[in-house]
């Protein structure tokens, strides 16, 4: 969440950029060392060194979802929240002094130097191991079927997030969840698989046991997990406590017999020196914080289950099949805990939620998400579809946004709602510095539509390009003012080169790819394609990536044996209405 004392950050040369693809940082299933495609608004910059496009990870499918619609968000990790420090300053990155026209030397391209990387924590593993240890084990491959309560309907409808997890929803689920992960051989041999009958509650629980230590030594899974734990669990973040603005946790487990239940759990904390509050209810165990924490939700849930919650019913029924994992956010209600949020800002929001879903099949597995917010959020034309369709046939990855002249728009007017009076002096401090017209100029590149494309064929350098379908004659001088303020501000020496007929522009690493980008080709008829994106109508936004093609950019991707079982990923966003979106990211295996 953001300050409201602290100016938000918005796009324009060398900040933040609009982004319409997975949030950053959330990638589905990521990878280390994929380049991924060049950010719109800075023609000719190489991709960042590390970005992810996705891939398979251990410890489970990191959820996601689509910079679309953001400022449903703004406050649950907008881009439109954060300090604006150092807009300009990141253009500073390594490399040789500026070369080409104006600046003596031929161009080339000159790469920048490998940046040292942080430690990262492993939160997402951190929280499944969490999960794991206090639930006995989430996950349950059992028998096929799927009926019953959810967890849903034991928890408090106040809840403002929720989180469920099911490995029993549909025996074609489970089966497909199996036949999936048997393709990654890291996955099949941390886990032991062998087919499509194995326990992963067992196998999952001795790779905890491992990863813990002494702790649960003594816990022995047939014995003190086996007998009880049922298929189901879910979590709840329900409203703070008066005076404070942290939510409170509560998880529902599934059980199938309550003493052995009782003497599982004890067995599990026995070493835990603050025990968590217990109580069972409708065939499910309630943890908390604190025993009377979790009096307090097994009672309101009784006349007041989340599954009865107006907001949270229609997403779901909105989003249907819920899968393996789901999960429900009340936007609005999350960013008004926090106490940072003015009235404006909130206003700003509509009555935003979002529902996430992850779905299995054979040889893919499927995020599915829906988000509602400001109704007075309108997006025009919608086409993207047709701009990545025809792509040349050898693009290792795109991301391609329609309509985005009208998108700038109003996120500029969410910019403005959420920035107060800091806005308009940032806003004219940089139009001083960069010569930069805001936000005309960025709805001038935007256009009707633009793509951003990254081509296999890396002998003579990177080969970037950024297809603009604009007017040329207002495009090229801000170009223009990019390409100068990119060449005085790093001494990194990027190639720019253009090619354009009367609707479009092309702004590419080299004269050729210009060319070939601007002819246009097939892509959209490829399988890997057809496969990751089967359904593009209507898509505002869209977002490919060939692994074969990204496997020969780079050895470390060539070289990793799970990403060789990957054949392609896609992410398409569409607008379903006035302030509503939903989009579908898919992984497809070999």
């Amino acid at each position: 969440m953001s300050d409201q004392n602290q100016p938000p950050t918005y796009p324009g040369a060398g900040g933040q950029q609009p982004q319409y693809g997975p949030p950053q940082g959330q990638n589905f299933p990521p990878q280390q060392g994929r380049p991924g495609p060049q950010q719109p608004g800075r023609p000719g910059y190489p991709p960042p060194q590390g970005q992810q496009y996705g891939g398979p990870q251990q410890g489970g499918a990191q959820q996601g979802g689509p910079q679309y619609g953001q400022q449903y968000a703004q406050q649950g990790g907008s881009q439109y929240g954060q300090s604006a420090q150092g807009s300009y300053e990141q253009l500073r990155i390594g490399g040789q002094p500026p070369q080409g026209p104006g600046y003596g030397g031929p161009q080339q391209w000159q790469p920048e130097p490998k940046k040292k990387r942080g430690k990262l924590i492993p939160i997402i593993a951190a929280l499944a191991m969490v999960l794991v240890v206090a639930g006995g084990g989430i996950f349950a491959y059992g028998k096929l079927g799927g009926g019953g309560k959810q967890p849903a309907d034991v928890l408090p409808g106040t809840a403002v997030g929720y989180a469920r997890i099911d490995l029993n929803p549909s025996a074609g689920q489970k089966v497909n969840a199996i036949r999936f992960m048997m393709k990654f051989p890291s996955v099949k041999d941390n886990l032991g698989l062998t087919g499509e009958q194995d326990d992963l509650r067992q196998k999952l629980f001795e790779q905890i046991k491992k990863s813990v230590g002494s702790d649960l030594a003594d816990v022995d899974y047939d014995k003190d997990i086996k007998p009880w734990l049922g298929d189901r669990a879910g979590f709840a973040a329900l409203p703070p406590a008066e005076g404070k603005s942290s939510p409170v946790p509560v998880v529902a487990v599934q059980v199938k017999n309550q003493d052995a239940a009782n003497k599982g759990m004890d067995k599990l904390l026995a070493h835990q020196d603050k025990k968590p509050g217990r109580a069972f209810t409708d065939g499910y165990m309630i943890l908390g914080e604190d025993q009377a924490t979790v009096d307090a939700a097994v009672a309101t849930a009784k006349d007041n289950p989340l599954s009865k919650n107006a907001k949270y019913k229609a997403d779901m029924d909105k989003l249907g099949e819920q899968g393996f994992v789901s999960g429900w956010a009340d936007i609005k209600a999350i960013a008004s805990m926090s106490g940072k949020v003015d009235s404006g800002q909130l206003a700003g929001l509509g009555d935003a939620t979002a529902a996430v879903a992850l779905r299995f099949d054979s040889s893919y597995v499927e995020l599915k998400g829906i988000a509602h917010g400001d109704k007075s959020v309108k997006v025009g034309s919608a086409d993207a579809g047709d701009l990545v369709g025809k792509l040349p046939d050898s693009t290792a990855g795109a991301i391609a946004v329609s309509g985005g002249e009208s998108l700038i728009d109003t996120a500029w007017q969410q910019v403005q709602k959420a920035g107060g009076q800091n806005l308009q002096p940032m806003i004219d401090r940089i139009a001083e510095e960069t010569g930069l017209k805001l936000p005309d100029d960025l709805k001038t590149l935007a256009g009707k539509n633009l793509a951003v494309a990254m081509d296999k064929d890396t002998s003579n350098g990177p080969k970037v390009a950024i297809r603009l379908e604009t007017d040329p004659s207002k495009a090229e001088p801000v170009v223009q003012k990019l390409t100068t303020l990119l060449r005085e501000r790093s001494s990194a020496n990027i190639p720019i080169e253009t090619a354009k007929n009367n609707d479009t522009l092309v702004v590419a690493t080299s004269k050729d790819y210009a060319d070939e980008v601007l002819k246009g080709g097939n892509l959209g008829s490829t399988d890997g394609f057809k496969q990751a994106l089967p359904d593009t109508r209507g898509a505002v936004m869209i977002g490919y990536v060939d692994f074969a093609a990204v496997g020969s950019l780079s050895p470390r991707v060539s070289d990793n044996k799970d990403l060789a079982a990957l054949k392609s990923a896609g992410i398409v966003s569409r607008s379903t209405g006035d302030g509503e979106a939903e989009f579908t990211l898919r992984v497809v295996a070999k």
